[in-house]
């Protein structure tokens, strides 16, 4: 019954101060909200898991290099593992692969698919929704073609027709009939919408060869084994497969981690735990501000407590009463942080729709959500509550004679905490600030960044020749060259070419050796970008060749192994010499460096970026002909003089004539393939910067509130200077003064979080770091000025002061 009284009590108090509580809950709600859409990203990023039984148990199996590297698993040290190790109730092997769709009923379609083991759906205690899972002799050398269809290709493609059991279809070119139809949550591993049995792959995989490590595996661990002890069985294994097989298995052990660790590598939980710390301190500087706020007005509550202490009210019964009012600020700022945290999740939520994030992540609030934003609502209340709280209950009746003066110690009291609360205010504020100017500065640097590329007019598409139809190089080649021939009269176009990475779209990774330069045992050739272009590329770009000259049509012929290299390649393998007629050589597929044939420096292009964007300088990338190298996936890139649709319908038809079942997918416009290749910088960058624009006005309020009430309780000490002859400059730098000082020590605690900010996001910088002056410097001004100018107007007033007025209060 009493505590009905305190909630009775406090809810008069609040509604008898409406703009104090307005002010109180708006602060809590966007720390309270903000803290509760972050930690949902993060609960379904890092903490929710996979949407399986002992998804705790699942752990990724890969191989480890002698030189640290981690690689995939061959097929046959998958079936060595899986029959003789005794802490894993499931192995299953999956090798991810987009592939082409095609039938008699529709256009055909590029689907991300995946080769898996005849167990993989029994590890994962996932049954089709239609027809039948695969069987183990599915997976037999020889079986009958057949492939597993997943939900949205069911329903999008074949209408839910349940006539599609039995149908024959064509999976990169393989006839297969469809035996089954997955659920709608089930598209494991990889946002998967088709599997096929690993049988099914192309004799070009290797899967016969223990040299080939391209499946990843995945392992569900016995019931009372730990991950220590099935890394021992699995490095034993490991052990005895590279004596019995030394010429595949030396310097390679099994490597295994939790598969949570696998897909959720250092970099995401760097900036998802940087953001849960961000709003953490969003929420810690609104705490402050409700503080604040709330010793400010314990000076006015000083004779109520003094009269509830003379009638027998004890400490507890005043600190609990003062708790419920805090404990009720916090859940109306709960309530109305829901909602601005529903609003964070759904902007976070349509921005990401298409990046690649798994089908398993998905941001919705659950039970673990609101019980952590209940904890977060107490927890709350506690903090900007219980100093408050303790400070009035403290109050003595003989020291309430004493608070109208300066020398009051209760008023000692609350300008030290009051001191004390603004200083963490502008440290956290500052380090805020300095995560959100490194992120935007690298925002900036991506967005000037040279490309070194014309992208009007620009428009991309991709395709892929599936490997068991094109195993070998020479017919990609006829498919490429028939179909550009095609394209060459198209009015709708000035120019096309195919290339088989995008700028910033990374490319293959190789060691080059230059002529005359011959490589020692046991050092590692310097690291170079590989493409492979076709003859128009430079000229679709708008890159014209800085020396000699582009590619010629019988570049890559026998006879005729020509490559291009961009002027960093130069910079850094000829900064003394003519590259042009120098001869180099780099891998490519099927062919080691050792083993490549020597290719002739015919030309140098402006450095167009391939990857590398943290780093200052462009990558060196060597360009290939496309006919030396024809790549399975290649970007078609054309400068259209028509819209969009049309040259999407035009491409699409001219390849229906060369290959009917090979599709065109990714279409875009050169500027939206930057766009998205920037997505991360762009939406972090936000969110860091939102979230650093509430801490500041958070702290400005903060700054304000307490210099008005300072002013407020000095009226007449200024009064009295004004009348002795104070000028009102003087009288406005008193006001400012404790500003000043608070100043003084939180620039330079913050500046130091700032530094180590710069150094928790150093990986997701570009061409930025801790160590960058400008962010901090920028810093500086906007925390200086937003301070300095949040308590003008408290200083302005105290200067204004009419001191006969001053001296008759009280």
């Amino acid at each position: 019954m009493d505590l009905w009284q305190d909630v009775r009590f406090s809810f008069r108090r609040l509604f008898a101060a409406p703009w104090f509580t307005l002010a109180a809950v708006a602060a809590l709600a966007l720390g309270i909200g903000a803290n509760t859409a972050v930690f949902t990203f993060v609960n379904a990023v890092l903490f929710r898991g996979l949407p399986f039984e002992d998804a705790d148990r699942m752990m990724a199996v890969s191989s480890r290099t002698a030189q640290g590297g981690e690689i995939g698993v061959s097929y046959l040290d998958y079936l060595d593992f899986r029959d003789q190790s005794r802490s894993f109730d499931f192995l299953s092997g999956h090798l991810n692969a987009s592939v082409n769709l095609a039938d008699d009923e529709a256009v055909p379609e590029r689907i991300q698919g995946a080769y898996v083991t005849g167990n993989f759906f029994r590890q994962l205690g996932a049954s089709p929704v239609l027809g039948r899972d695969f069987r183990d002799d599915d997976d037999l050398p020889g079986a009958e073609p057949v492939v597993m269809l997943g939900h949205s290709v069911w329903e999008n493609r074949y209408g839910r027709d349940p006539g599609v059991l039995g149908l024959s279809v064509r999976v990169n070119s393989l006839l297969a009939t469809v035996v089954g139809v997955m659920p709608p949550g089930m598209r494991f591993p990889d946002n998967t919408d088709l599997w096929i049995p690993q049988s099914n792959l192309s004799a070009a995989s290797e899967t016969d060869n223990r040299g080939v490590r391209s499946f990843n595996v995945l392992g569900t661990l016995a019931a009372g084994v730990s991950m220590e002890q099935a890394r021992d069985e699995l490095a034993a294994l490991g052990r005895g497969l590279a004596e019995t097989y030394p010429d595949t298995n030396r310097d390679i052990l099994p490597a295994i981690t939790s598969f949570d660790e696998e897909v959720n590598g250092a970099e995401i939980r760097i900036v998802f735990l940087s953001l849960l710390g961000a709003v953490a301190f969003v929420l810690l500087i609104a705490c402050a501000n409700v503080a604040g706020l709330l010793l400010a007005r314990s000076t006015e509550r000083t004779r109520e407590i003094a009269v509830r202490v003379s009638m027998g009210a004890t400490r507890y019964r005043i600190v609990r009463q003062l708790l419920v009012e805090s404990l009720l600020l916090a859940l109306a700022a709960g309530a109305l942080g829901l909602g601005l945290s529903v609003v964070g999740i759904r902007w976070f939520d349509s921005v990401t729709q298409n990046v690649g994030k798994p089908y398993w992540m998905e941001f919705t609030m659950d039970p673990v959500v609101f019980g952590y934003m209940a904890a977060v609502c107490i927890a709350t209340a506690l903090l900007f509550g219980l100093a408050p709280a303790l400070h009035v209950s403290k109050t003595d009746v003989n020291e309430v004679l004493k608070e109208g003066t300066r020398g009051g110690s209760g008023g000692v009291r609350v300008r030290r905490w009051s001191s004390a609360l603004i200083v963490g205010e502008l440290v956290m504020t500052v380090v805020l600030l300095s995560g959100a100017a490194f992120m935007i500065r690298s925002f900036m640097n991506m967005y000037r960044m040279d490309l070194g590329i014309d992208t009007a007019g620009l428009v991309t598409m991709e395709t892929y020749l599936p490997l068991t139809q094109y195993p070998e190089l020479a017919p990609r080649w006829d498919v490429y060259r028939d179909f550009l021939d095609r394209l060459a009269v198209a009015p709708e176009l000035q120019s096309a070419a195919l290339v088989s990475a995008l700028p910033l779209g990374g490319g293959g990774g190789s060691g080059v050796e230059v002529d005359g330069r011959p490589v020692e045992e046991g050092v590692t050739r310097p690291f170079v970008t590989v493409l492979s272009a076709s003859q128009n590329y430079f000229d679709v770009l708008g890159v014209a060749a800085a020396r000699g000259r582009a590619f010629a049509e019988a570049d890559g012929s026998l006879g005729s192994e020509v490559a291009i290299v961009n002027e960093r390649f130069v910079e850094l393998h000829f900064p003394e010499g003519d590259p042009l007629g120098r001869q180099i050589r780099v891998g490519y597929e099927g062919a080691p460096v050792a083993e490549a044939p020597w290719l002739t420096v015919v030309g140098v292009v402006p450095s167009i970026r391939q990857q590398a964007v943290q780093e200052l300088e462009p990558d060196p990338v060597v360009y290939l002909p496309l006919r030396f190298n024809p790549a399975r996936t290649v970007y078609f890139v054309a400068r259209s003089r028509g819209e969009l649709p049309a040259v999407t319908s035009l491409v699409r038809e001219n390849m229906r004539l060369v290959n009917p079942d090979l599709p065109f997918f990714s279409v875009r416009t050169m500027d939206q393939v930057l766009v998205e290749e920037r997505w991360e910088f762009r939406i972090f960058g936000t969110m860091f910067s939102v979230l650093a624009g509430m801490a500041l006005v958070l702290s400005a309020v903060g700054l304000y509130s307490v210099t008005a009430h300072s002013v407020s309780q000095r009226i007449r000490e200024f009064g009295i200077r004004i009348s002795l002859g104070a000028e009102p400059g003087q009288i406005s730098m008193l006001a400012l003064r404790r500003v000043l000082v608070q100043l003084a020590i939180g620039l330079p605690l913050g500046l130091l979080g700032g530094f180590g900010a710069g150094l928790i996001l150093r990986s997701l910088l570009v061409q930025t770091g801790p160590t960058d002056p400008l962010p901090l410097l920028a810093v500086v001004v906007v925390m200086g000025t937003v301070a300095v100018l949040a308590c003008l107007w408290p200083a302005r007033r105290a200067a204004r002061l009419d001191p006969v007025a001053a001296l008759r209060i009280e």
